[in-house]
């Protein structure tokens, strides 16, 4: 395989997903552990797929009030929206011991989209230089993040050396406008893990890996800046 990448295949999903939240604990515990208040940042993205790592990850025995949760990407749509990123993270993962945990929306009220990536991009200035670690999950089309396949700047979002941390995102098969984390951004974690499921995605990712293919995972998988574990189940 090309680049620092471990492949796990478990029997469940279940299990995959109690697996993913372990590890993304002891990066956390790691983080926090450097210094008595030192603070931690985790990336995670949306969907379907993280909502079990979430509910396994929000009951571990960590001081939570001094971790930020950043979403990967989000549509924009206020956090009251079923269709939001931030929900999904306010309701299935700061919960339990997790509670005191803080979250950097991407959606902010009462602005126009374009002006949100410059603000964002400061609030993530705010944080520690390095994520903790990510999560992220992969479409069958082969988007992580909002990073799709027909979106007009993907080339430069994917480029490795770009300065911008994040990027709006409008493609003709997504309802909403989106703002995504990029690649180089993403790249700034001490681990990522690629949570995926089912026999589609795990031929997605296996011709992904060969770096000859047109799916943005592609980028993720051959690069050699940051350790990548993927964790797949049927």
């Amino acid at each position: 395989m090309a680049g620092p990448i471990e492949f796990r295949s478990f029997e469940n999903r279940q299990a995959a997903a109690s697996a993913a939240a372990r590890v993304l604990a002891d990066l956390l515990r790691d983080a926090l552990g450097t210094a008595p208040h030192a603070q931690a940042a985790l990336v995670v993205s949306g969907g379907s797929t993280p909502g079990p790592c979430f509910d396994r990850l929000s009951g571990e025995p960590l001081d939570w009030s001094r971790v930020t949760v950043v979403p990967s990407d989000e549509r924009w749509v206020p956090v009251t929206s079923p269709d939001s990123n931030e929900h999904l993270i306010r309701t299935r993962l700061l919960t339990d011991r997790a509670a005191t945990a803080k979250v950097l929306p991407f959606f902010r009220a009462g602005i126009d989209a374009a002006l949100a990536p410059a603000q964002i991009e400061r609030d993530l200035a705010g944080l520690e230089k390095t994520f903790s670690g990510s999560l992220l999950g992969m479409g069958e089309d082969g988007h992580f993040a909002s990073l799709f396949p027909d979106f007009d700047g993907l080339q430069k979002a994917l480029d490795p050396d770009n300065r911008a941390a994040c990027t709006i995102v409008q493609t003709a098969g997504s309802p909403h406008l989106r703002i995504s984390l990029t690649l180089s951004a993403l790249l700034n974690s001490v681990h990522t893990i690629l949570l995926i499921s089912g026999e589609a995605k795990r031929r997605v990712f296996e011709t992904a890996l060969t770096g000859g293919s047109a799916y943005p995972i592609a980028a993720l998988l051959t690069q050699t800046r940051s350790p990548l574990t993927v964790m797949w189940a049927p």
